[in-house]
């Protein structure tokens, strides 16, 4: 059943696998959650997580913009973190993080991060909070862009890889600490 299921996820990957340098998606309210957002004192944020490999050493950029309807407060206020080598929803720390770009609460830039051909990044598109707040909603749309010293591929990693690691990361804890 679980060779199945990666099975599945795996084609579905590939299937939606971007062109390099740019990819989108959308924050919604069934994606899984996690304690590593942008405001300290919330928790259970929404978040995207997006693999990608860069073909050059060096320094690149990356820009996420999130577009809403008419007013700030209406799009989502979103957070971007890469995340070098994995990403583990329970113990978040990467290795760079914005929360308000130029454009603020609608924007994320990650400046001049330094990062190796041949290794597996991810970028982790998050809201702010778990619920709207003056600056934003906590769910909606994303664009996010790359640029710097070679071609950045992007991979979408589907929501339901992420909850099923999550939950047997979980287990294994649980039963380490029955025994």
């Amino acid at each position: 059943m679980l060779k199945k299921v990666l099975a599945t996820v795996g084609v579905t990957a590939l299937a939606h696998a971007a062109s390099a340098n740019m990819i989108s998606g959308s924050l919604e309210n069934t994606d899984p959650t996690w304690d590593g957002c942008g405001s300290g004192a919330a928790t259970g944020c929404f978040y995207d997580v997006v693999e990608f490999t860069v073909d050059a050493d060096g320094l690149y950029t990356f820009d996420a913009f999130y577009p809403g309807d008419t007013g700030l407060d209406e799009n989502l206020d979103g957070v971007l973190e890469i995340y070098e080598g994995s990403f583990d929803p329970l113990a978040p720390g990467g290795i760079a993080f914005d929360d308000d770009g130029p454009g603020g609460s609608n924007t994320s830039q990650i400046l001049d991060v330094d990062l190796d051909a041949g290794v597996t990044y991810f970028a982790v598109i998050s809201s702010f909070s778990n619920a709207p707040t003056s600056f934003g909603q906590a769910t909606g749309d994303w664009e996010l862009s790359a640029s710097g010293a070679g071609n950045v591929t992007f991979v979408p990693v589907p929501a339901a890889v992420w909850m099923m690691l999550s939950a047997l990361g979980a287990l294994g804890f649980t039963r380490r600490r029955r025994a």
